[in-house]
């Protein structure tokens, strides 16, 4: 039997790290896989969790190949790791460096060489590259860039979508447009039970990425940016 692959993910929080673990059961499969979680991480709660955490590892990863650059997965704190799987939900273009805590001005985010936040939309989503906050999350990592094994996940506006897109039968009005629903995962906190799925409620939480993982055909055909990721993860851990 083939060793497990060992994959680090820099994400927003629990929700987003069980996503995108069924997600990688489904297409991985038969394969093994360790997911290690490297932001939020329990034993750096300094970091924080949300958008601001990833930045934040970002800025540090920026920080380690400063002058001169070079690939994430080539960065000796990963090389344990076969990949890295970096998760940011899209509804993140919506938001200002004036959210963080401690608040940056615009002035201060553009000298860390920062993208402008907010930044443009796109429904239907484009892809990444060069969608724009792909854009804006390059220059949070600058001058470290993604490789061959680093992938990069911005799943929908959130990541409701994809739970939403595993969880509701077809024809459910609320898989109209899914990726460009910026309320999915309030809409959806309040459905039947049998559909629902409550954010803050472990057990539910884990019984949508198992639809995730059994329903996955199902989250690609609704969800271009759940075909786009993937495609990335198959041609980063090829069999």
């Amino acid at each position: 039997m083939s060793s497990p692959l060992h994959i680090a993910l820099v994400g927003e929080g629990p929700t987003e790290r069980e996503v995108i673990e069924a997600a990688l059961k489904s297409i991985l499969a038969p394969r093994s896989f360790v997911l290690t979680q490297l932001q939020p991480e329990a034993t750096k709660p300094d970091m924080g969790t949300g958008w601001g955490g990833v930045l934040k590892w970002c800025k540090q990863q920026a920080a380690r190949c400063r002058p001169n650059g070079g690939l994430i997965e080539n960065d000796p704190t990963l090389s344990t790791f076969d990949g890295v799987v970096i998760q940011l939900d899209a509804d993140v273009a919506t938001f200002s460096y004036a959210n963080l805590r401690p608040p940056y001005t615009n002035a201060s985010a553009a000298a860390e060489g920062w993208q402008p936040l907010p930044c443009p939309t796109h429904c239907p989503p484009t892809p990444l590259p060069p969608d724009d906050l792909h854009t804006v999350l390059q220059s949070w990592l600058h001058p470290a860039v993604p490789g061959a094994k680093t992938v990069v996940c911005i799943p929908a506006m959130n990541t409701g979508a994809w739970q939403a897109a595993a969880k509701l039968p077809a024809g459910h009005a609320l898989l109209a447009n899914l990726e460009c629903n910026p309320s999915i995962e309030a809409q959806i906190s309040v459905l039947p039970l049998n559909q629902r799925v409550n954010k803050k409620d472990r057990k539910s939480r884990l019984a949508a990425a198992n639809a995730v993982a059994t329903r996955w055909g199902d989250v690609t055909v609704l969800c271009t940016r759940a075909r786009a990721f993937e495609q990335a993860i198959r041609i980063a851990f090829p069999p």
